[in-house]
């Protein structure tokens, strides 16, 4: 069975692009889906978190720096044989044509989306880079996340708008601004492999599931 490629985007830095793909990838490892974890991104953050990982427990995804190889899409599609899942994580710039690369290739994209006003101006400019892909895939399937959620008013009426959007849906499991992602970060792991972290253990594996439910359907 050929892979299922999950593309992590948004147009703007600080949504937490890469603390989604690199916990989703891990996740789904953990499964025990093979699973490649491909950094498109230049400051290759999603690279240095999976080498963070020590020896004897490595990331359990397995990542790949494409950063800098020309039709990246090319490279992706030669490994779609051998892998269950293929989870990308993309620049955050307007100006790059990774994500436009993957999202004609994807069968997923997820938009990582923070509690700012920054974060919905980004949004839109994501959703439109979406919507011209589709018009080539038209098997992409958009879902947009809620991501660094916290207890503010403000910010539960900002997510709950999103909510309302029906042509590219917001997951319903939201991710909580907690220290875990970055603890998980720092050790080259997933928040679900953690040993305390319940509530973001469980907020990860709904996510999980619920992105497995999208590429069923």
């Amino acid at each position: 069975m050929a892979a299922r490629i999950i593309t992590v985007f948004n147009q703007k830095g600080g949504a937490g692009k890469t603390t989604v793909a690199c916990n989703v990838a891990g996740t789904l490892g953990l499964r025990d889906h093979k699973t490649l974890l491909v950094d498109m991104d230049e400051q290759s953050t999603a690279s240095i978190w999976a080498s963070m990982a020590p020896e004897d427990r490595p990331f359990p995804a397995t990542p790949v720096n494409l950063a800098k190889i020309a039709n990246a899409h090319r490279e992706i599609r030669k490994f779609v044989p051998d892998y269950d899942f293929i989870v990308i994580d993309c620049p955050p710039a307007i100006q790059s044509s990774a994500p436009s690369v993957a999202l004609l290739i994807s069968d997923l994209a997820l938009i990582p989306v923070g509690p700012s006003g920054g974060n919905l101006w980004a949004l839109e400019q994501a959703k439109k880079l979406a919507t011209n892909a589709q018009a080539t895939n038209e098997a992409l399937r958009v879902r947009t996340v809620a991501n660094m959620n916290q207890n503010s008013t403000i910010i539960r009426q900002v997510f709950e708008a999103l909510a309302e959007d029906e042509e590219m849906p917001m997951l319903k499991t939201k991710l909580g601004n907690r220290s875990a992602y970055k603890e998980a970060e720092a050790t080259g792991q997933t928040v679900v492999s953690l040993s305390g972290a319940k509530e973001a253990k469980q907020e990860m594996n709904r996510l999980v599931d619920e992105i497995l439910s999208v590429l069923e359907k």
